[in-house]
């Protein structure tokens, strides 16, 4: 069994309502060399006896920052200034693990192979107008046990793949020396972790360890225009990295990155359609042809939005 220690970050921000079932599911964890860090964002909600029942527990720290930093910088001050551990899951504070067996699952694997420099599994969502209804993953069916982290990289514009951050068990020295959470966008952890896998191996540990809870305040549930724009970052950050690094073929690349960027553009644009925010979606589409001339020139003439355009301006004017 290994002997590394594992830091459990949970940081949160006005969550009270969610923080307890996220610190019980983290201590719940039968792996023994762990530590369970909360980070509190300065909130507004926090009451210091919520988590009287653990105050004996060794495991746990409270860590509340003095002013608020942002979602982002709130990660990144766990990870570089909170954590021990050699490595790290960052659990955050309305979500909770749902396989207590995890982490030591993960942990075995990971000493069977030092070049094994990620692990993650999958993750459930529960809708808060649907409570108790716990809708499976429709993500990662195709992946094998073990793989080299280029290959999952590829499969990432080839597959519906998603390294769920809830589940993301990652090597901390990695993770820094790389600048993790150095984007402050909403998928700064996609951005940091597409990066990270482009050198060593990967493991999908193919169960469902955690649940990510869906509810009115999610980050990704209500992005602006504006937002979305700056969340291309998460594609084009991965993609300059590995051009950087000349982990694969020019061509390859290119095909990547038109891939991935098609599939993203095209839910934002319907999105900002739906919503009729029409100079949204202007603004969204202008920073998406500075990016790819070649995405932006296909969503302009998409059939499909198109469509939605026509159908919703029917609507409005019936």
């Amino acid at each position: 069994m290994s002997t590394e220690l594992v830091s459990i970050l949970i940081p949160t921000y006005n969550q009270l309502g969610y923080l307890q079932q996220a610190v019980e599911s983290a201590l719940n964890q039968d792996y023994p060399q762990l530590e369970v860090i909360i980070c509190d964002d300065a909130s507004r909600d926090w009451d210091p006896h919520v988590l009287d029942k653990w105050s004996g527990d060794i495991r746990l720290r409270i860590h509340r920052n003095p002013q608020n930093l942002g979602r982002v910088d709130n990660y990144r001050h766990g990870l570089y200034d909170l954590a021990s551990g050699k490595w790290v899951l960052i659990l955050d504070g309305d979500d909770f693990l749902n396989d207590d067996t995890y982490l030591s699952t993960a942990m075995d694997i990971a000493a069977s192979d030092p070049g094994i420099d990620l692990l993650f599994s999958n993750a459930a969502r529960l809708n808060s107008k649907r409570p108790g209804e716990y809708a499976a993953p429709h993500e990662n069916r195709t992946l094998p046990r073990m793989m080299e982290g280029r290959d999952l990289f590829l499969k990432l514009a080839e597959e519906d793949i998603s390294v769920f951050h809830s589940t993301a068990l990652y090597k901390r020295d990695k993770a820094m020396a790389l600048d993790f959470y150095r984007s402050n966008i909403i998928s700064s952890d996609w951005e940091s972790l597409h990066r990270y896998i482009l050198t060593g191996k990967v493991v999908f540990i193919d169960t469902i360890a955690s649940v990510w809870r869906i509810h009115g305040d999610n980050a990704t549930k209500n992005m602006s225009a504006q937002e979305r724009s700056e969340n291309l970052q998460a594609i084009v950050g991965p993609y300059l990295a590995a051009k950087t690094a000349a982990v694969f073929e020019a061509s390859t690349l290119d095909d990547w990155l038109y891939t991935r960027l098609w599939k993203i553009a095209f839910k934002d644009a319907r999105t900002l359609i739906k919503a009729g925010d029409r100079d949204g979606l202007n603004t969204y589409l202008l920073v998406l042809e500075q990016v790819s001339p070649a995405v932006a020139r296909r969503v302009r003439k998409s059939p499909k939005l198109w469509r939605y355009r026509i159908a919703l301006y029917l609507a409005a004017s019936s």
